[in-house]
């Protein structure tokens, strides 16, 4: 019987396999018999090696997206991850057919089945193959694209007789094959940058031009920074070190793109675009330019083929403004609108103006109060501005008014800091909270979650007084508009307490000994002096600055200190000095490698080393038991620095950490003061049981 149904088997098989026969050789076809097993353990270990690879992509998307917020996975790899988990899907299937279908009576298969499995289990052995061949990806991902003007909508632009007419004109002239360059100019918070925002998202959204990039100049018009700025929106890479090199690189990439509007916004003079690396349209290669100006002298030495003037708004409209603005409805009295309307003439028709004193001034309800009102805006006039126009000062002291108003001095002192920042520069809000609780703003709080919960008050107060903006979303960041800002410092340089920013080099040897904060974060390469009497000094941020360590002895005050250096630089600053700082409390370095001097610094309580590499760490931290913030964001750990350290830090309330080892969530479990922690790390390395009750905010 048993040599009957072999037989029987065997012609089946041999009838299921003529229909091939004549096409496909025969050891194949014996292979799928004889050899059915030895075809499984090849697609188990073509399904190993799929596997592995799956895993190391993985971890690869995932690394990515940690290390970069603005990464976008290539299509070709998303796909590559899709197939890989149909095809792991579909070697179950088949396992489960071989062990559910297997058909054998005592050592006789079913030829008819193996044949047919056989065939199957080969050609998705070398599809797997070929899956773990095509793993090994250039590039994982690329940058996404800067958003920029898509945050802006309609609503932002006010829709007045002259920007209704400057926007038309505009549009226009983008329209003109014959207008390359068009320049918009106007006196500071007329509404200049928020009419090209919207142009700009206007003609993008209408397919008028593939890429529109907007570019903030600004005073000092530092042509680095200038290419800095385009090269992230066309995510381009520098080769170049040298300003002509990068502009080289910049030529050659814009006049292979095809519809470009740049706006150059907030110039104060003439920037030569071949310096920067900017082709003009010509036979529809390169770029159309709109320029902004305060000063209508620079779009004529920009050889702006169009030229369009930015007016004040007209009575009704400044009124109309004010009255929303003011919450000033049909239901206010005679006497309080008359009184408000004189206030509201005061601020000349220029809608930063309207905007920051209404909300200033929205909750007065009496009559009385808007006059006191107007006659301190009357009063203030007899103030001299340096190197102020008449029009101007009128923005300046509407808007000081405005800060005049606020209530609370700690709100006044934040927005002051603001001031510290360059102009359309995106201020982090944690900063501000680092500053407050430094220089003891809100007193001795129990933590620094405390200061903070008190720092977004102030900011939301801020933002309702309309002297401070929102920069994106989420509420990390805000931003002062260019006007505002040169009020903050203005006030900051006049302010009788003592509070004073120096922002400029050329400003530092002017009464120096009484200022209160420094700042030279504008990126231009420069040498702080070493010999200024600084005693009273309390804050000082610093970008690619040169500095003697010396510079540092006489700032007995110091409370804050930031320094930055440009990635890969090779500058030396010596920074022993700063053991003899008995009031350093926070400490921020960017982009530095040697540490060796930390361990001194035992009247620490924040501590940022962002974008570092730490070699030889650890010691030098381990002594600084009383921080109460560590931020290690995107730093490079040795293989020799142990998680282990940070057990030491007994009074850490926030940490801020990348990590890629499990030993960093059985050190955390010990920070028993712990409340904030932001920890990058893969979903590989994260441990499914971890809990921290403590913990406030976790991300």
């Amino acid at each position: 019987m048993a040599g009957a149904f072999f037989t029987g088997a065997a012609s089946n098989a041999v009838g299921t396999l003529m229909g091939d026969y004549l096409v496909k050789p025969i050891d194949r076809r014996i292979r799928y018999l004889f050899r059915f097993h030895k075809l499984i353990e090849d697609l188990h270990q073509q399904q190993s090696y799929l596997k592995r690879e799956q895993t190391r992509v993985e971890e690869d998307v995932k690394e990515a997206k940690l290390q970069i917020q603005t990464q976008v996975i290539e299509d070709y790899v998303d796909e590559w991850l899709t197939n890989v988990e149909n095809a792991l899907k579909d070697v179950q299937n088949l396992d489960s057919r071989v062990e559910g279908n297997k058909r054998c009576l005592h050592w006789c298969p079913n030829w008819c089945w193996r044949y047919q499995l056989g065939k199957e289990i080969e050609k998705k052995t070398v599809y797997i193959s070929k899956l773990v061949e095509d793993s090994h990806f250039e590039r994982i991902g690329h940058r996404a694209e800067l958003p920029g003007l898509e945050f802006f909508t309609s609503k932002d632009i006010l829709a007045s007789k002259s920007s209704t007419a400057a926007f038309n004109k505009i549009m226009e002239a983008l329209k003109d094959d014959k207008v390359n360059m068009t320049g918009a100019w106007g006196m500071g918070g007329v509404g200049k940058t928020t009419l090209v925002k919207e142009v700009g998202k206007k003609t993008k959204d209408l397919g008028c031009f593939r890429k529109v990039i907007e570019v903030v100049v600004s005073q000092k018009s530092i042509i680095e920074n200038i290419q800095d700025k385009i090269a992230d929106f066309l995510d381009l890479e520098f080769k170049k070190k040298t300003k002509e090199g990068r502009a080289g690189e910049l030529w050659l990439r814009l006049e292979n793109e095809e519809k470009v509007l740049i706006i150059l916004d907030d110039m104060w003079n003439e920037v030569h675009l071949k310096e920067i690396g900017i082709p003009l349209n010509e036979n529809g290669k390169g770029c159309k330019i709109i320029l902004t100006t305060r000063v209508m002298k620079v779009c004529e030495s920009m050889e702006c083929q169009v030229i369009i003037p930015m007016n004040v708004l007209e009575s009704d409209e400044a009124w109309a403004l004010f009255r929303m603005k003011a919450n000033l409805n049909e239901r206010v009295s005679r006497d309080i609108l008359e009184e408000a309307e004189k206030v509201s003439e005061e601020c000349k028709g220029l809608p930063v103006a309207i905007v920051t004193l209404a909300a200033a001034l929205k909750k007065t309800k009496t009559r009385e109060g808007w006059e006191v009102a107007r006659k301190k805006l009357e009063s203030s006039r007899l103030v001299e501005i340096g190197n102020i126009g008449e029009e101007e000062k009128n923005a300046y002291l509407c808007i000081k008014m405005s800060y005049d108003y606020l209530k609370k001095e700690t709100t006044k002192r934040c927005f002051l800091w603001c001031g510290l920042y360059p102009e359309d520069h995106s201020i982090e809000v944690e900063d501000l909270v680092r500053y407050a609780w430094c220089l003891e703003l809100f007193g001795k709080a129990d933590s620094i979650g405390e200061v903070r919960i008190q720092v977004l008050e102030a900011i939301d107060y801020l933002k309702d007084s309309c002297l401070l903006l929102e920069d994106g979303d989420g509420g990390r960041y805000v931003k002062l508009y260019d006007i505002v800002c040169d009020v903050a410092l203005w006030i900051a340089s006049e302010e009788k307490s003592g509070f004073m920013i120096k922002s400029r080099l050329e400003l530092l040897n002017r009464s120096s000994e009484s200022c209160k904060a420094i700042s030279l974060l504008d990126g231009e390469e420069k040498n702080f002096p070493d010999r200024l009497i600084l005693s009273n000094l309390e804050i000082l941020l610093l970008k690619n600055c040169n500095v003697q360590g010396t510079c540092f002895l006489g700032m007995r005050e110091l409370k804050v200190l930031s320094l930055t250096i440009e990635y890969g630089s090779s500058r030396v600053i010596s920074l022993y000095a700063l053991r003899f700082l008995p009031k350093l409390r926070a400490l921020h370095l960017e982009n530095f490698e040697d540490f060796s001097f930390l361990g001194n610094l035992g009247t620490l309580g924040i501590l940022s080393l962002r974008h570092s590499k730490l070699n030889g760490l650890a010691d030098e931290l381990g002594r600084l038991e009383d921080l109460k913030m560590l931020d290690l964001t995107d730093c490079a750990l040795s293989l020799s620095f142990s998680p282990n350290v940070i057990r030491r830090f007994s009074q850490l309330e926030e940490l801020y950490l990348s990590s890629r080892t499990n030993d960093i969530f059985l050190v955390i479990k010990s920070l028993t003061r712990l409340t904030r922690l932001n920890l990058w790390a893969s979903s590989l390395h994260f441990p499914p049981d971890f809990e921290f009750p403590e913990l406030e905010k976790y991300c």
